[in-house]
């Protein structure tokens, strides 16, 4: 249930594809207003308005000031006064159950299922995106991008980088994203999904488009 009645909040801060499935831990006993330095939302001034208003805005691309490094877990990149405010809140106004995420920056899906009694959450999505990029590339997957050079090249240096703090020399899929790791939001593109899904699969009703770019 969305307990924003009058809209998202103002003030919010920064198998079918034999997908990855993240069910992210249940918060349901916490409280959900304990963020220290909690004031409330302010409705009294004009909301801008989303393509997606269905989406929280926090996540939608067209509205998300969220800075988030997907390089980094999300209780680290996401500045901490913001993920104390929205790692609770449902992402969608509708209580939603189940989300297929799909891009354009990488060649895997990934759902992202709610906890028993819980819906999907805005830190359930940020949390699953850096969990399913933190997988090893395979080799079937690195078959996509050997013969293209340039791909190649800028996989390989974004994962030199990595290499020097994590020491893991084997290729990760966040270093597919090469040198644009930014968390961007997530839209619809009902042409894209059409052409992405695995004919003869089933469905799933909330799919969306994750977009990311440069720091």
């Amino acid at each position: 249930m969305n307990p924003y009645p009058n809209g998202w909040p103002t003030n919010w801060y920064q198998g079918q594809y034999n997908p990855h499935v993240y069910v992210p831990p249940s918060y349901r006993n916490q409280p959900p207003y304990q963020a220290a330095g909690w004031q409330g939302f302010n409705y009294e001034h004009s909301q801008p308005k989303s393509k997606w208003p269905s989406l929280n805005p926090t996540l939608a691309s067209d509205m998300t000031y969220v800075r988030y490094d997907i390089r980094k877990p999300a209780r680290e990149g996401v500045m901490l006064s913001t993920w104390q405010q929205i790692y609770h809140i449902p992402a969608f106004v509708a209580p939603t159950y189940e989300i297929l995420i799909i891009s354009k920056a990488f060649p895997w899906s990934m759902v992202i299922r709610a906890p028993a009694g819980s819906v999907v959450t805005c830190g359930a999505i940020f949390e699953g995106l850096h969990e399913m990029l933190q997988k090893h590339i395979e080799d079937s997957e690195w078959a996509i991008v050997a013969l293209d050079k340039t791909r190649r090249e800028a996989i390989e240096k974004a994962a030199k980088a990595r290499q020097e703090k994590d020491k893991d020399k084997r290729l990760k899929r966040i270093d597919w994203l090469g040198d644009t790791p930014m968390f961007k939001g997530l839209e619809k593109d009902e042409e894209f999904q059409k052409k992405r899904h695995l004919p003869g699969s089933d469905t799933i009703a909330e799919t969306w488009v994750v977009r990311f770019g440069k720091p």
